[in-house]
């Protein structure tokens, strides 16, 4: 894999798919993504940065960055498939503005330990929305509300996770069995602290994650690389050893 100098931008030559399925890039979502062919996503799962633009300022009323990535998760997206994204309740009626998608359902996380300043004082759960391509199918039956695991940002086999606000990968899991078959392809453009690509490697399905953010990146890698050692015990295929070198900078 050959570098490209230019100007003060590193960028990788990269080949689909053998440099993108069960892989975490470190870069830009909007570059990444416009290397993926057509229609060859079974589901995209993320989490935007709401008030995030492109260039890490902070500012609440700037969606642009989850927008201008919205076409190009439609046209990577199978036909009749699901699009799910976490999205906050202070924002949601911007969530239906520019969506390519069809309204499906939500889901619920209740955290009984969360507490996050509300309009009404504060609120204890987080919300999914499940957005629909075409007419997908249920996979599995399973229920809309759920339960935060127990502690702020911790998972209770893995412990404290350093991102401001990572998802629980149970929740995930459950999610992915609803709406996802075994060895489909997720996409998650927003990767954040690795949860979906965990969920994937535990559910045995493959994964395609970016993360711009290098020290979220890092923590990502460091979490998929942790969640491949009981599959290579399980299966004896040390292929699967491969997952540590699966950062790729961009």
């Amino acid at each position: 894999m050959q570098m490209e100098e230019k100007g003060s931008m590193t960028k990788l030559n990269l080949e689909y798919p053998e440099d993108f399925v069960n892989k975490i890039i470190c870069g830009d979502c909007l570059e990444l993504i416009k290397l993926i062919p057509d229609n060859c996503i079974d589901a995209i799962i993320t989490d935007p940065p709401y008030g995030l633009n492109k260039s890490g300022v902070r500012n609440d009323v700037d969606l642009s960055l989850f927008y201008n990535v919205m076409p190009e998760c439609d046209r990577v997206l199978k036909q009749n498939s699901f699009f799910v994204t976490f999205f906050s309740t202070k924002f949601l009626p911007e969530l239906f503005k520019n969506n390519p998608f069809n309204y499906f359902w939500q889901t619920v996380l209740y955290c009984p330990e969360g507490r996050v300043k509300s309009p009404i004082g504060y609120t204890k759960y987080m919300s999914c929305f499940i957005f629909k391509k075409g007419k997908p199918k249920i996979i599995r039956w399973n229920k809309d509300i759920f339960i935060d695991t127990p502690g702020r940002m911790v998972e209770p086999d893995e412990g404290y996770i350093d991102h401001p606000t990572p998802k629980p990968k149970h929740y995930i899991k459950e999610i992915l069995k609803m709406l996802t078959r075994e060895n489909d392809l997720i996409l998650d453009p927003f990767i954040g602290s690795g949860s979906t690509a965990v969920a994937c490697i535990q559910l045995n399905k493959r994964f395609i994650g970016f993360e711009i953010e290098e020290k979220y990146y890092k923590i990502t890698l460091q979490r998929v690389k942790n969640a491949l050692g009981p599959v290579m015990r399980e299966s004896g295929d040390s292929s699967l050893g491969q997952g540590e070198k699966n950062g790729l900078y961009s």
